[in-house]
């Protein structure tokens, strides 16, 4: 288990490569296939996020919402991180399989082309900023066209109706408030403080000291926690 919450991003990383060869090879609606995309990108963007260039952790804990020491696992660590966005994957791959039931891919696509761009291109650039996050990239290149995309074709094929949309927020609010606000944060999260802080090499990825300071935000100091530490690779 502690091989995978260390790591789950790398894993996410190397789906990459059989998810864009399902693509490229698989008998596809094109809106079967703007799916199949979006869960590509979903996965870049988290490799962009805590792997290449990373430092999502810090960015979270000390940017987005910072909650005060110790900073290397609250609010977010090893535990929620894992939780949040592997509960993603989910997220992303169910509607693959029903593409007629639109509020089920429409849901995904506008957590991805909508929320993601609020929080990346805006909310987190103005906190730190700058003009780019870890994250931001995957968003802008991969979700933003492929939301447009999927709106586009379902309108053009008339498989959209207004209850999609409704639907499609009522189910990305519940993804938002109950999987990664109640969930992650108030029952995963302080349940992980403990043993599963972000290690040292997690949290200072993307030259974390010199783009806080730049910000104007005074570094947390980083607690170097063994228990953290310990087995992983």
């Amino acid at each position: 288990m502690r091989f995978f919450v260390r790591h789950w991003y790398d894993i996410a990383g190397l789906l990459i490569i059989p998810v864009a060869l399902w693509a490229w090879l698989g008998d596809w609606s094109t809106v079967q296939l703007i799916l199949v995309l979006n869960l590509g990108v979903l996965f870049v963007h988290q490799f962009e996020e805590y792997r290449f260039p990373g430092g999502e952790p810090w960015v979270l804990n000390e940017v987005v919402m910072p909650k005060g020491p110790p900073v290397d696992r609250k609010p977010t660590n090893q535990l929620s991180g894992v939780w949040v966005n592997v509960t993603a994957w989910v997220f992303y791959f169910v509607p693959v399989f029903f593409p007629d039931v639109v509020w089920l891919g429409l849901a995904p696509i506008l957590f991805g082309a909508v929320l993601q761009v609020f929080a990346h291109a805006i909310m987190t650039n103005v906190k730190l900023k700058t003009f780019y996050n870890p994250g931001l990239a995957a968003v802008i290149f991969g979700h933003l066209p492929l939301g447009a995309w999927y709106t586009i074709e379902v309108y053009r094929q008339g498989l959209i109706q207004w209850s999609d949309w409704a639907l499609a927020v009522v189910y990305m609010l519940f993804f938002m408030v109950v999987v990664l606000q109640i969930i992650a944060f108030r029952v995963i999260a302080p349940r992980g403080a403990a043993n599963w802080a972000y290690s040292a090499s997690e949290f200072t990825r993307w030259d974390r000291q010199r783009r806080l300071q730049r910000a104007g935000i005074t570094p947390g100091t980083y607690p170097v926690v063994m228990t953290a530490e310990k087995g992983s690779v």
